[in-house]
């Protein structure tokens, strides 16, 4: 089901932005960026997307073995259709196509569609056989002037040969609970043994590393189903276990771990067993490991390999691809407990953890099914004492852990690829994204006979489990800190069939790639019908999340601008490891992690400025432990005239493990019960709006779900009581001068896909209400905010940091139904899409009022524009059309309907001597007319050459009436055009 390379492939024909979201602070001295500079125009730093890509994609040692053999024809097919090709062959086309890189990284996906080759690797990159053949491969390369895009930096590639060198491995914990006899100490316990873990760079052998158990007492929480724990009181009970396999398999067996005695621990009544395995990975916290991997990067400087980039898809520990099929009585029970972790988490927060395994206990949930009562069927788990304080200090364990290993692999690898660009003397590319897995792209919801990505849009009773605990275990579940090493960064929500009706993929593409070195991030989708992946195109384009180079012109390359930046809820999983990384799927704001928010951006006027964008609303959706800066944060943009939203529990711990309550409730005005983060349960409860946020319809609480707790408060003078439920106070607003602080004790739905069969807005109504979409005021009694817009027409707007406007018709009732592989059975896509016909992709604008413009335009699908202050239209991209009128001002580009149209001007940056002011391209034939008021009167067109941004045959071309008028013949249709300055004698 997996596939992010589909996004790569695309993206080597998408451009990226040149934007204003820059670092404002330097990480460290850094080589210089590629720059390609052709006749016409410059590719700079991310304008060298636009610069294609070819690939050779293994799938096998034998296929690394035969590239010895430049001649060898290989099957390098990448779907049902049959492509062969040898190295010479893609190395001949790849420099006609004016490439500069030919990817060859190793694949496992791909090996089905290669029958015969799936197996365990000999060869992986930290071989010095797999070096030397690389090495050959980049020298015959370099003859057609390409350097290689390699997987070398990648945590799955590298393990065989370090544990050969150091002596060390990757190591995980497998735990599972049980009773034990507090009278003999006899105790028996099943899990499910791993023993093959199948992922991205295929198969790899678990080993088993012995078995280590626990005996400890718990305590039950009185209205929780908590067990209380004292981590002082758990006793070792290791000696004399046994194991006996009851069932053996090749990918795991079914054992029995058994044990007695131990009379010295007294009678402690449950046993913790802990299952070790060693892993063909790194102990990423050791000492050796930066070490190595910089050893590594020089062992192919010095063999002379020619990198461009790094192939860095799916950026994770070691684990399976199989989603559902890791758990122990319905939990992922296996987390990543390294020698060299274990020591680091001492290190920080206590020498008591130096021996993490038996902390497993506090990971465990769910694994109740010796008890006699109904506690067997629910979500038990363990904390490390029976008061409020020792609830939220076991959830703030988790979330180090979860913390320390997410940064701990990232910024290990960051400062190896920084060594790799010193080495290579220019940046390197690694364009991708972490997961195998998305949420809740691969969460589970039952839904019996139906399509399950139709309900994949809400927590509703039917909703089972989530895979963010299973990629936070495997350290690839927060993508903004790998947005660290990846360069762009990107995701893959929309796969395997789901369509992302409400926007999260595109607006987490847009937040990710603002706060990126190279600030253009994709939000790719595959696993459906062409018809509706160009459907879906069109939101790509009109979000400006690396879509059409058409589009991204006009757009100067950038992601559309917001006013609403909320925090991304990374400490959902350790608060409670069944829920995703969602709260709820809103698209029309920027997420942020509270630590990429408290490192790139600082408090200005009320507002958050963070990589050159300004934000005048904070929300914070699940934020149970937050910094003392966040908090501080919060506070001056109140009092700077801001707006501050939080919903959900109420903070009981900082992240440094301070209280945090009493400076919480003086910022939102309110006092809270000393349990303030447990909650109160009341599904079918219905939260009911008043002052302030009277005009906000009622909401249903749909589920007993730790999301769905209420929260209630007591006002203090002064606070405005917002929402109720039930009595309870559980909305309220605090207002400083011209800022507000809001609380909300519950969770905000909000779902546009309809997926329940009707629409709820709870969080844009509450939003508006509190003025966080401001109208432009051009329009007087009309909002023209295009976030209003999108949530109150039928339209997407949005606008962009230029000035650029796009909008499309939005696509949001299409329930998914097909079938979602990666690879399309054509005949099969055609008779679902004639079952089920999309709605009309007609745009039809009569005087619509948008970012202080009014529009009338008749079209296909999506179109931007850009106007110059003096109101001429200056760039433009749309389908279908021939015109557009802009405040009043027509502007008829063609004689007929094009199918597709673009102009831009060529930014400064990108412009070259001689080289091109305008860029256009026009799928059909027949006269264009672009407006060419602001561009030199001298000019000529030229259609681009073989190769990017080459000159090739002159265009007729005139200027007549202000206009540029091209006559395009089907020689120019869907090339690149370019006017530059006439040259004489050319």
């Amino acid at each position: 089901m997996r596939r992010a390379w589909a996004a790569a492939i695309l993206l080597c024909l998408a451009a990226a932005a040149p934007g204003q979201a820059r670092r404002e602070d330097p990480v460290e001295t850094r080589a210089p960026e590629n720059t390609y500079r052709a006749e016409l125009v410059s590719y700079p730093g991310p304008w060298a997307f636009q610069i294609g890509r070819s690939s050779m994609i293994l799938v096998s040692d034998a296929e690394l073995e035969a590239l010895a053999d430049p001649d060898h024809v290989l099957n390098l097919a990448l779907t049902f259709d049959k492509h062969e090709a040898s190295l010479r062959q893609v190395c001949e086309r790849a420099r006609a196509a004016g490439h500069r890189t030919l990817i060859l990284a190793f694949d496992h996906f791909f090996s089905q569609y290669r029958p015969g080759q799936a197996g365990p690797r000999r060869l992986t990159p930290d071989m010095d056989d797999y070096i030397r053949r690389i090495a050959a491969v980049s020298k015959f390369a370099e003859g057609y002037g390409l350097g290689l895009e390699l997987s070398l930096l990648s945590p799955l590639e590298i393990g065989p040969a370090y544990e050969r060198s150091t002596g060390e491995s990757g190591v995980w914990l497998h735990y599972r609970k049980g009773v034990r006899d507090p009278a003999t100490g006899a105790f028996s316990v099943q899990l499910w043994q791993q023993r093959r873990w199948v992922n991205n760079k295929g198969p790899v052998d678990i080993v088993d590393a012995g078995v280590r158990a626990f005996a400890f007492r718990e305590r039950t929480v009185r209205g929780t189903l908590y067990r209380a724990v004292d981590p002082a009181s758990i006793r070792e009970v290791s000696q004399g276990v046994q194991v006996e396999v009851l069932e053996d398999g090749e990918v795991a067996r079914r054992v029995r771990i058994h044990g007695r005695g131990h009379a010295e621990v007294g009678p402690l009544d449950r046993v913790l067993v802990v299952q070790q395995y060693r892993t063909p990975e790194m102990d990423y916290f050791s000492p050796r490991a930066l070490h190595y991997l910089n050893g590594l990067v020089d062992r192919y400087a010095d063999a002379g390999v020619k990198l461009n980039g790094l192939y860095a898809d799916e950026m994770h520990i070691q684990q399976d691809w199989g989603y559902f099929g890791h758990h122990d009585n319905g939990e992922f029970a296996l987390r990543y407990v390294s020698p060299g972790l274990a020591a680091r988490f001492a290190d920080l927060y206590g020498e008591e953890y130096r021996d993490f395994a038996k902390y497993m206990v506090y990971f465990v949930t769910g694994q109740e099914d010796t008890a006699r009562d109904l506690s067997a069927k629910a979500d038990v788990s363990h904390v490390f004492g029976p008061g409020p304080a020792d609830i939220q200090r076991t959830a703030l364990f988790r979330s180090r852990y979860y913390r320390l290993l997410q940064d701990g692999v990232v910024d290990l690898f960051v400062k190896a690829k920084h060594h790799a660009e010193a080495r290579m003397g220019h940046r390197l590319e690694a364009r991708a994204h972490a997961t195998w897995a998305e949420s809740p792209t691969i969460d589970y919801w039952r839904t019996g006979s139906q399509p399950m990505f139709r309900g994949a849009y809400e927590y509703t009773p039917n909703f089972v489990w989530s895979n963010t605990v299973h990629q936070s275990a495997s350290a690839c579940s927060d993508y903004f800190k790998w947005g660290d090493f990846l360069t762009g960064n990107g995701n893959d929500h929309t796969e395997g069939g789901w369509l992302d009706r409400d926007y999260l993929g595109l607006a987490l593409a847009c937040s990710t790639g603002i706060l990126n070195e190279v600030p253009y991030s994709y939000a790719a989708h595959w696993g459906m019908p062409a018809e509706v992946s160009n459907r879906r195109m069109s939101l790509v384009n009109t979000f400006g999340a690396a879509g059409s180079p058409l589009f991204g012109m006009v757009q100067d390359m950038q992601h559309r601008d917001v006013d609403v930046l909320m925090l991304y809820p990374i400490d959902l999983v350790a608060a409670a490891e069944r829920f995703g990384s969602w709260m709820t799927q809103y698209g029309y704001a920027n997420l942020v992690t509270q630590d990429k928010l408290l490192e790139r951006g600082k408090v200005a006027g009320g507002a958050i400025e963070m990589a050159g964008r300004r934000f005048t609303t904070l929300v914070a959706t699940f934020e149970p432990f937050p910094t003392r800066r966040l908090l501080e944060m919060m506070r001056d943009m109140v009092r700077g005239g801001g707006r501050v939203i939080w919903s959900g529990p109420p903070p009981v711990l900082t992240r440094e493990g301070d209280d945090a309550l009493a400076a919480w409730r003086d910022l939102a005005g309110v006092d809270t019960p000393e349990d303030a983060a447990a909650g109160v349960i009341g599904p079918g409860r219905v939260v009911e709006f008043e002052g302030a946020l009277r005009a906000v319809p009622a909401q249903t609480i749909l589920t007993d779900f730790v999301v769905d707790r209420l929260y209630p408060v007591t006002p203090r003078e002064g606070t405005e009581v917002v929402a109720r439920t039930k009595g309870d106070i559980v909305g309220t607003l605090r207002r400083a001068g011209a800022g507000a602080f809001a609380f909300l004790g519950f969770r905000p739905r909000d779902d546009q896909s309809r997926s329940l069969g009707y629409e709820s807005r709870t969080w844009f109504e509450v939003l508006a209400a509190l003025g966080a979409y401001p109208p432009t005021g051009r329009f007087p009694g009309a909002n023209d905010n295009t976030e209003y817009l999108s949530r109150t027409t039928g339209y997407l707007a949005c606008r962009f940091p230029d000035g650029a406007v796009a909008i499309s018709p939005h696509f949001r009732d299409v329930e998914e139904g097909w079938p979602g592989g990666f690879a399309r059975d054509r005949k099969q896509d055609e008779e679902y899409m004639k079952a089920h016909p999309l709605p009309s992709g007609e745009l039809s604008l009569d005087g619509f009022r948008v970012n202080g413009h009014t529009v009338t335009y008749r079209g296909r699908e999506a179109v931007t524009f850009r106007v110059a202050p003096d109101g001429a239209l200056t760039a433009f991209a749309g389908s279908g059309c021939n015109r557009i009128t802009v405040d009043g001002r027509e502007t008829v580009f063609a004689d007929g309907d094009m199918a597709q149209l673009a102009w831009a001007p060529v930014p400064v940056e990108r412009r070259v001597p001689g080289g091109a002011v305008l860029q256009a391209m026009v799928y059909g034939t027949g006269t264009i007319r672009i407006p060419a008021a602001h561009l030199p009167a001298e000019l000529e067109v030229v259609a681009e050459g073989p190769t990017p941004g080459s000159r090739g045959h002159t265009v007729q071309s005139r200027r007549e009436n202000g206009a540029l008028v091209i006559t395009v013949s089907p020689a120019e249709s869907g090339r690149w055009l370019y006017a530059a300055p006439a040259a004489t004698g050319r």
